[in-house]
């Protein structure tokens, strides 16, 4: 183990054994006495390492348990993007619920990038949809294709509907 990691373990041991013996001795006359002698240790825990640190050139940068380098975890960075994307797909299913489209089944296809979800495409299957009377008056097809390609503020084209 690491001297520095050892050193503070030693620390809140110390600080530990003196909080539970302050407890179980809180109103005795041994209670100020051992609490005294618990203070001390602590103190001296804490400061008779320190000259020898400094004089063997101690790093304290590469002491510590958090480390500058991290490892990104690209599962759960794959898998929070389906979540978005997914989310994205439920949320333009509502939209055109409410726009009067009822059943319609949307896939997006896009990736992230800085936090942001690019859309690539969007497959709406309309077959099963059921459409209100204003949106039955109009073209359904491009009905939708213009409401998804409004709602994510991309190309009619990257919008597909079967």
């Amino acid at each position: 183990m690491h001297p520095i990691i050892s050193w503070v373990i030693g620390i809140l041991a110390i600080v530990i054994l003196g909080t539970v013996a302050d407890l179980l001795l809180a109103h005795t006359k041994m209670g100020k006495f051992v609490k005294s002698i618990f203070a001390a240790v602590t103190i001296l825990v804490i400061i008779l390492p320190v000259p020898s640190m400094l004089a063997s050139g101690c790093n304290f940068d590469d002491s510590f348990i958090i480390q500058p380098e991290f490892e990104l975890d690209q599962s759960f960075i794959d898998f929070s993007n389906r979540i978005r994307i997914n989310s994205l797909n439920r949320g333009l299913e509502a939209q055109l619920r409410a726009d009067g489209v009822d059943g319609a089944i949307v896939e997006v296809d896009g990736i992230v990038v800085n936090n942001e979800i690019i859309v690539q495409s969007v497959t709406i299957n309309i077959q099963n949809a059921t459409f209100d009377t204003v949106a039955g008056q109009l073209n359904p097809r491009d009905f939708v294709t213009r409401r998804v390609a409004e709602h994510l503020h991309i190309d009619r084209a990257q919008v597909v509907v079967i």
